[in-house]
């Protein structure tokens, strides 16, 4: 499936960005100033109905939001497979993500500098690639805590882990108890598949289910969802996230959403936020609970 998207300059990157998290294999940039023609391509696995409403619905929040700014259309339509075939892979391009990260595809050789670190993901399973500012907010987050992660006994929960990256980051960066869970059963699949690629099935445990399954409580806690799960999720987050303990959420816009989540997780009592980051139009909190 082809799914035509007509920006403004400015949100090309933004926009870019969520079509490829919404599990697009590849993006073609066209058009007239002053707008720009993004033209994404989709497997047909199912899966692409849910992405085009999704893209869809994005858009519409950015109008809200930027009333003044932004339009946008967006067309669906179908790609005979010997038109496209394996041909999306050349698209998807090893990238970059916080300091030290480079994420590729199974079918790119990389030859990195000592200081940068491998991370395998088929874009072909979506569920975030790294490639969305919310994914490379949180992963700055991470990098940030470096030193923490890596003290003995130290443990982490990613709460829709999608593809697996923020866990695999986590052990990358040193954490050595790693627990990752997901809803959606596809989703599990790619991160199971994330997870062994780059050489970690013993150290994250991958578990499909909500939080509540959880009898446990984590130094760290990340999770990288839409407004409204971050909203109802407060209560289980408060339960299981140690004192002293951190919980880094992302997958909110900046602005009135931003200031919601603020809100609402500033009444829990213990709980105070340390850190704002932003990107593009995205927000990233980090709060600490209070031993």
């Amino acid at each position: 499936m082809a799914v035509e998207v007509v920006v403004l300059p400015e949100f090309r990157e933004a926009v870019s960005n969520f079509l490829m998290e919404q599990g697009a294999s590849g993006i073609e940039e066209g058009g007239d100033a002053p707008e720009v023609r993004l033209k994404a391509y989709f497997l047909r696995d199912g899966k692409e109905k849910k992405a085009l409403y999704a893209i869809r619905r994005y858009l519409k929040a950015l109008g809200n939001l930027f009333p003044q700014k932004i339009r946008y259309q967006v067309e669906a339509s179908p790609v005979h497979e010997q038109d496209w075939g394996e041909e999306w892979k050349r698209f998807f391009k090893p990238f970059k993500v916080g300091s030290r990260f480079v994420v590729f595809p199974p079918w790119e050789r990389v030859r990195l500098k000592k200081s940068l670190i491998p991370i395998e993901i088929n874009p072909g399973m979506a569920f975030g690639t790294g490639s969305h500012a919310t994914t490379q907010l949180c992963i700055r987050a991470l990098e940030r805590r470096e030193k923490g992660l890596k003290k003995r006994g130290f443990s982490l929960l990613d709460v829709g882990t999608g593809s697996g990256i923020l866990a695999i980051v986590s052990a990358k960066l040193g954490a050595r108890e790693i627990w990752a869970i997901d809803v959606d059963g596809l989703a599990i699949a790619g991160a199971r598949e994330s997870v062994a690629k780059n050489g970690l099935r013993g150290l994250v445990k991958i578990r499909k289910g909500g939080i509540g399954r959880i009898g446990r409580e984590f130094d760290y806690i990340v999770s990288n969802l839409e407004f409204k799960g971050l909203k109802r999720l407060k209560k289980p987050f408060l339960r299981h996230l140690k004192g002293r303990g951190l919980l880094i959420l992302s997958g909110i816009l900046k602005g009135e959403q931003e200031d919601t989540i603020k809100e609402r997780y500033l009444q829990a009592e213990g709980l105070g936020l340390i850190q704002s980051d932003h990107q593009e139009e995205w927000a990233c909190l980090t709060f600490r609970k209070k031993g």
